[in-house]
């Protein structure tokens, strides 16, 4: 399964619920919790790695390469799969969000 470049749901830029608790207990995980929903969800360093990119500047494609770069042990066919159903599950539970951009400003008026 390859993210499909066409989709527009991959060029969303990803935001993480600003309500979402993150919890650090070691380098190797960490814990999260939506106080929206009362769910944890339990992150490995791989699934951290994913939450922490979720920026709001990088879609999914720009996350994939980064978790490429930054995880060259995990094979590449992995990758793609890893990143589409984390950030899947996350967004279904409300653990992340889209970007909606910029809101428009007024023009301003020209003083004469």
């Amino acid at each position: 399964m390859n993210v499909a470049e066409g989709d527009p749901a991959n060029n969303e830029k990803l935001v993480r619920n600003p309500d979402v608790i993150l919890r650090e207990d070691d380098p190797g995980g960490a814990l999260l919790f939506n106080p929206d929903t009362n769910q944890i969800r339990v992150l490995n360093a791989t699934a951290l790695f994913i939450w922490k990119h979720c920026d709001g500047k990088k879609d999914v494609p720009d996350i994939i390469d980064e978790l490429k770069k930054a995880f060259a042990d995990v094979p590449e066919s992995e990758v793609e799969i890893e990143v589409k159903e984390f950030v899947e599950d996350m967004r279904a539970n409300g653990f992340l969000g889209v970007s909606m951009g910029k809101l428009n400003e007024r023009p301003q008026k020209s003083k004469k």
